[in-house]
């Protein structure tokens, strides 16, 4: 028989439906306390969502990537954002280890809650330096048929074309970001 002792990587999740302190939990009974609550005890009230955020291309079939944060400012942290990082601005993202800036996570009363504060979390969300998953992960928030619900695991494959289409407009903030990144890697001040 194996026993698995380690909190899975979504217990953000469980903790913000929740609101107890898994964590927390684990320490408790790693130093020989019971757990605080039977399962029964704990109720479940909202939805949570969470996604990577990866130094990643998916538009070069989701390539890890690595280098430096150049620039990295994260949405604001309230009741219904919560943000997992072990990374800062002007960090190095290596090759020797996942490519993960961030788990992002938002909380709501409704689905359609927590989606909306995540499409808003991702706006306000900014990496310069390397390639990353932002704006497909805007482009699966805004699709239609997730915030509808109506999806399976082929998802990105059968909505290939509005999420990884190279076409769609540049981001002005992309785009002075890209500007600022050449100009600073040239040796120019700003």
């Amino acid at each position: 028989m194996e026993m698995n002792t380690r909190l899975q990587v979504e217990h953000p999740i469980s903790e913000m439906i929740t609101g107890y302190d898994f964590v927390e939990w684990q320490f408790l009974v790693a130093s020989g306390f019971p757990l605080p609550k039977k399962q029964e005890e704990i109720n479940k009230k909202g939805n949570a969502i969470e996604v990577r955020i990866y130094a990643e291309d998916p538009f070069n079939n989701f390539l890890p990537g690595n280098g430096k944060l150049k620039y990295l400012r994260e949405p604001l942290e309230n009741d219904g954002v919560r943000i997992e990082t072990g990374v800062r601005d002007k960090d190095e993202i290596s090759t020797f280890y996942d490519p993960m800036i961030s788990k992002l996570i938002t909380y709501g009363p409704t689905r359609a809650d927590a989606i909306d504060k995540m499409k808003k979390a991702l706006i306000d969300y900014r990496v310069v330096g390397l390639n990353n998953n932002l704006k497909f992960l805007k482009r699966v928030f805004n699709n239609p048929i997730f915030n509808q619900g109506d999806y399976d695991t082929g998802f990105i494959e059968q909505n290939i074309d509005t999420l990884l289409n190279k076409d769609e407009q540049i981001d002005h903030f992309d785009l002075v970001s890209a500007v600022v990144a050449r100009n600073v890697a040239k040796g120019s001040s700003l």
